[in-house]
């Protein structure tokens, strides 16, 4: 579920990205409201809360057929492509 957060929320962002950049995921607050059986679809639809600072704040629900099976609060970040993955490039020689 907080893979299809996650996607939805950039999706929405994806306008704000620029040239060189990406949006990264900061934090998420995640809430399990129901199970869902193997095999069934699940979708998130993310709605923009607003701004604070850096961070780009969402409200989403995630649902089956049956209806909502989680919500969330996810804050996105936009970066420099070069510096996160230079960064993370670091990690790895280090790790």
């Amino acid at each position: 579920m907080l893979a299809l957060i996650e996607r939805a929320c950039a999706d929405v962002l994806r306008d704000a990205v620029g040239e060189g950049q990406l949006s990264v995921g900061v934090t998420t607050q995640l809430n399990h409201l129901a199970p869902t059986p193997p095999g069934v679809d699940v979708s998130a639809t993310a709605t923009f809360r607003g701004i604070e600072g850096a961070l780009y704040w969402f409200d989403i629900v995630a649902s089956d057929a049956a209806g909502p099976v989680g919500t969330a609060s996810h804050a996105r970040a936009i970066v420099d492509r070069f510096a996160i993955e230079a960064r993370a490039a670091k990690r790895r020689r280090t790790g």
